[in-house]
């Protein structure tokens, strides 16, 4: 990714309190402010592989021969 990019996004993140910063000379250090963020992320992800797994498994039966589907 871009510097430029990496940076908007973390300003954002920063604006809407979901990261904190700590400045050591010309470096900057970013968490995440609350545990529950990465729990909550990691539940999101959980879900939306659930649910992708189940629409390719529907893909897949509607690109098979109609024989096959009787």
């Amino acid at each position: 990714m871009e510097l430029a990019n990496v940076s908007q996004h973390l300003a954002v993140l920063r604006a809407k309190q979901l990261v904190s910063n700590r400045k050591a000379g010309n470096q900057v250090f970013y968490s995440v402010r609350d545990p529950l963020i990465i729990e909550a992320l990691n539940l999101m992800r959980t879900y939306f592989h659930t649910h992708l797994r189940e629409a390719l498994g529907m893909l897949d039966e509607m690109e098979k021969p109609l024989e096959m589907v009787r």
